[in-house]
Formats: structure tokens, sequence, C-alpha cells
């Protein structure tokens, strides 16, 4: 079981109730958020407003600074490969044995203990089930849901093992910490967050699948890098080594755009699913149009099949990109302004994924979580609650590298694009700052997507600016 424990308090007010609510952005109490904690603290009662009345979120960001190539012109030597294949390889290894919650599934067992894994499921259900939620029809969620939800699971608690199945995703996927599709939220009038979201699959991702629900609608599986419930008919069955070649196909192509449209017919007119940016896929031939792939499907009985697809050319890359300060800020500057997604809400990403997608470019594989992620390479820093803002700007200045940072703060990661007038900056996945009026009514100043900026988003609330929360800086080679 994961857990992460975040502040979502990016919050923001008008300057004239700066002094009125002095040290806010922070509550006592903690809100579950899927399988990720919100914590919020504040002295005043929190309640939203009709999402209507939302703020507008004002971007200052100069129009320049919106594009790689003005952080690219700031470096000495951009196109210096910082990790050669090999190196990366290693550097993988050494994140795998940091033990972040990365799965090896060529060595996943063949059997798991029952009693262990039945305890991993009631644990999430008693970390969801305790708390207040609504559905989207504005209803509290009862107790008997929750229990409705459990007693749907199919396990023989009469067998000491459960036989573990493999697999492979055949659509893109929502990974939900319950086996359900509802909608579930903190607050009546908030419907941006859902608690069951816990994160997103690609077509092509290997699974061990664990157990089903009766119906058979749910199966819970173990990816590489994260693990709940995805629908069954979102992957095809096969076995540990057909697993194995897949995971270790060496000519490969990596989808390098944002989003990669798939084919199944050489005119690219049958079109089957998108997918994100780093996926990848065994390459079988490429010309000037597109690249064909190997792609997994499942047959009548949900067995996995491939099949053949193509690619437009300018989404792939054939192999993995050099690692170089160039193609990071490249890669992460092609997702300005795309839309924000809750662990993969709607076809989208939040923070944490967001930076995944452009290091699996390169090959370099990384936890789920922002705050396991922020754990690989080396930490060049964490700051103390005592420290001040301007010591904090000063060692990223002097310290962090462009395209090659991290930028952590509870609850969220940002990768470091270098420093404008003094000001060090970042790229980033956000869903809004909050703000408080005159009425101490909380509200959102929504943004939605990705976004370049300084680290002073934050700061008309005292203590709450991004730069205020930042506690760890590290470098990724």
């Amino acid at each position: 079981m994961k857990y992460l424990v975040i502040f979502v308090s990016l919050f923001v007010c008008s300057s004239i109730y700066a002094q009125q609510i002095d040290n806010t952005g922070i509550c006592n109490d903690t809100v579950a958020i899927s399988s990720k904690t919100v914590s919020i603290k504040n002295p005043i009662e929190l309640k939203y407003l009709q999402p209507q009345e939302r703020l507008v979120f004002i971007d200052n960001t100069f129009k320049n600074m919106k594009s790689a190539g003005y952080w690219i012109s700031k470096l000495d030597n951009p196109d210096d490969v910082i990790l050669s294949e090999k190196e990366i390889k290693e550097f993988n290894n050494k994140i795998f044995n940091t033990k972040v919650n990365i799965t090896d599934l060529k060595v996943y067992p063949d059997t798991i203990n029952t009693a262990d894994f039945i305890k991993t499921l009631k644990t999430r259900f008693d970390y969801i089930a305790k708390k207040q939620y609504f559905n989207e029809n504005f209803r509290e969620i009862q107790k008997e849901y929750f229990e409705f939800l459990q007693n749907s699971i199919d396990i023989d608690t009469n067998s000491q093992k459960l036989q573990v199945k493999f697999a492979m995703t055949v659509k893109y996927s929502d990974v939900r910490i319950l086996p359900a599709e509802d909608k579930i939220f903190s607050d009546p009038n908030n419907f941006d967050i859902d608690k069951l979201q816990e994160e997103s699959l690609d077509l092509g991702v290997p699974l061990a699948v664990i157990c089903q629900t009766k119906n058979k609608k749910w199966s819970y599986v173990v990816a590489p890098l994260e693990e709940g419930w995805i629908k069954t008919e979102n992957l095809a069955y096969t076995d540990k080594k057909t697993i194995t070649k897949w995971i270790d196909t060496k000519k490969i192509a990596v989808i390098t755009s944002t989003k990669a449209d798939i084919f199944l017919d050489e005119q690219m007119k049958n079109y089957f699913e998108y997918v994100r940016m780093g996926s990848k896929f065994p390459l079988l031939s490429k010309n000037k149009i597109y690249v064909s792939v190997k792609i997994p499907t499942a047959d009548n009985q949900g067995n996995l099949v491939f099949k053949k697809a193509y690619i437009p050319r300018e989404n792939i890359n054939i192999g993995f990109l050099q690692y170089t300060q160039r193609n990071i800020l490249t890669q992460a500057f092609k997702h300005l302004n795309s839309l924000y997604g809750w662990g993969g809400t709607n076809g989208e990403q939040d923070c944490s994924s967001f930076i995944g997608q452009i290091f699996n470019c390169f090959g370099i594989v990384m936890p789920e979580t922002s705050f396991q992620k922020i754990k690989c390479g080396t930490l060049l820093t964490e700051f103390t609650s005592n420290q001040l803002p301007s010591q904090k700007e000063e060692f990223i200045i002097n310290n962090a590298t462009a395209g090659l940072s991290f930028i952590y703060l509870p609850g969220h990661i940002t990768l470091y694009v270098g420093n404008e007038k003094n000001k060090p900056y970042a790229i980033h996945a956000i869903w809004g700052v909050s703000a408080y009026d005159q009425n101490n009514q909380k509200t959102i100043k929504y943004i939605n997507k990705v976004i370049v900026s300084d680290l002073n988003i934050g700061n008309d609330v005292i203590g709450n600016s991004l730069l205020d929360r930042i506690i760890k800086i590290n470098l990724l080679r």
C-alpha cells in the first residue's frame, strides 16, 4: 500500500487580505485523496464557494519564457550527454535498490500469501471508508457502499496461496483504489479530484493479476509503478515469459509527443487508441510517414494477441532519446498548457506523472509519487523549517541544474528550468491555488494545466508560496 502525505495548499489570496489571514495555508483536518493524504491547515473554518465563483489565476510569466529554447539558450553545453545508455541502466538499478515501490514483474512470484493480500485490501478499504465522501448527486456516501464493494471481491479465504496470473493492458486504464467507476469527493461543491482515482496505465503495460471481483468486471493488478483495480476488459492474459520478452525488447519505438495516435492500417485511418509521452513499443519497421510497432490486443477469450500497428513518424523516436539538457527541456515544454488530470483522469497527467512521462523518454524509470521521485538521484539539500525563502531561493539559483533538478514541496513536484533576474523558475502540472475572500471563505484560483512559473505562486497568503514550502532539491544524475 502506497501512501503519500501531501499538502494541497497552493493557496493565494488577494494582497489586501494577506494581513487579515496571516499565516494561513494550513488546517488541522486531514482529508484522504485516493491513496494519497492531503493535509490543509488553517485556523479558520473552510467553506467552498460554488465552483462558478472560483477566482481567475493571472499568469504573469513573460511570453518568451514559455519556450524551451529560451531556457536552453542560457545553458553552456545543452547537448552534452549527461548519462550514457549504460549509465542510465546503472542509475535505474540504484533507484530500484532504494526500495521506492518499483516492481520487477520479471521476477514476480507465481503465488502470494492470501492472508497478507487480504490485509492489504482491508487497509485500503478502511482508509477510504473512515472518511466522509459525497457522490456526484451531492449525497453523502454511507458505509454500506464500502461494505458492498468489499464483499464483491472473489477470494478463497480457505486457500493459503493466491495464484498470480500475468497480463498486459490493451487499453488506457484508470487504476482505482476500490473496484468501482463511481466518483467520490470530499466536498459536495468540489468535483475536481476523484478520491478513488489512484493512477492510470497506457496501452502495453505488463501486469501481475492477483484477483477479481465476483462479477469478473474488475481485476486487482500490480504494474511496475502502481497497483490497484482496473477493468478486466482492459487486459489480456499471457505468461511471464512473454512479459519478460516484452520488457527486454531491444529495438523499440518511444513516444516523444504528448499524445500519439495508433492506427491499425498503413493509411492511418483505422484508429485504435492514443498513448502518452514515454510509452514504448517493439519496433517492426519505419519510413518517413509512419513507424510500425507491435501492440497487445485481446482475443475473444481475453488472451493476449499481438497486432501490427502504425504511428505517425513525427511522434516517435527510435530508441530512447539522448539524456541531454536540451532534450529534457524540449520534452517538458511540449506539455506546456496540457490539461491537468489527477491520477491521469481523462487521459491527462498530474504533477508526478508529468515528470515521469518526460524521463521515460530517456529510459529512466522512477516511482509513481512525487514523494518517492525526490528520493531518486542525488539529494542536494533538505531545507529546515527555519530557513528563509530568500535563503532557499539563493540555494536553488547557485546549486540546481536546469532540466536535471526537481523542486519538491509536500504534495507537489516541479522541474527546475533556470533563473531569470535572480528568480528560479520551474515547469509543472498544477491543479490550482487556493485563496480566501474577505469573509474567510475558501475558493480556488483554478489553473488546471502545465505552466512555467517562478516559485512565488501563493505568496499573497503569508507563508504559503511554493518557495515558502519547498523542502527538498535533488539532481537526477
